[in-house]
């Protein structure tokens, strides 16, 4: 019972967390599975690290591309999303997700929460929640009125280095800066009322840190 507990709290704030942070960012909206703004173009192995800062206090959280399937003849990613510190630390949920062909979207999600055995989730569980996440992510300049208005292009110091971004503004005063140089979202900065968002540092080589062989999740008896 109480491992159940963990596995749904682990997965909520994975799922819920991420989606939150681009619901806020796009003034309440949420667009494509659990990720950060900008226009997604995977390279298998490569993927970023940022430090994120709410009311609730910092975290950390990885996101990186760690495999590459075709399914129903299009490319499907998995995209593995993991929480290094703060609430949830030590989750790591997997997703293999479509983003093109005529039904984009999540396809499958694995998570493992901190001491046990990876899960995969049935994908109608999450209800609601599940039908947002479906929609297909930005994956190229068509997306750009979802980011706001273009600032201008900027040059912009964060922890991982020196980028030339595109600056964008919403019309809520939202600010994003996005570099093509970095994987798989391309955000380099962002700052929105009480939250900020930095890219710490770039990730290559990366691979899945899913251990163990997933099984089906099954809902407890009670």
């Amino acid at each position: 019972m109480k491992s159940f507990r963990n596995l749904v709290f682990a997965l909520v704030v994975a799922t819920a967390f991420a989606s939150g942070a681009w619901a806020q960012m796009m003034g309440g909206r949420m667009s494509g599975p659990p990720q950060i703004p900008g226009w997604f173009k995977p390279t298998v192995g490569d993927g970023s690290e940022y430090q994120m800062t709410t009311k609730e206090g910092p975290m950390v959280v990885q996101y990186a591309v760690v495999g590459k399937e075709t399914l129903d003849g299009n490319d499907a990613f998995w995209n593995e999303i993991r929480m290094k510190t703060g609430p949830g630390a030590g989750t790591v949920t997997k997703q293999l997700f479509v983003i093109g062909g005529d039904s984009p979207g999540i396809k499958r999600m694995i998570v493992q929460a901190p001491g046990q055995e990876p899960m995969e989730m049935p994908m109608g569980m999450m209800g609601g929640m599940m039908k947002q996440m479906q929609k297909q992510p930005p994956s190229g300049k068509d997306s750009v009125a979802d980011f706001g208005t273009e600032v201008g292009t900027e040059t912009v110091t964060v922890p991982a280095g020196t980028f030339v971004c595109q600056h964008y503004r919403s019309k809520d005063g939202n600010d994003i800066w996005i570099s093509p140089k970095v994987s798989p979202y391309g955000l380099v900065k962002a700052q929105v009322k009480d939250m900020t968002i930095t890219l710490q540092k770039t990730l290559t080589g990366q691979t899945s840190e899913i251990k163990g062989e997933p099984r089906k999740f099954e809902m407890p008896h009670f």
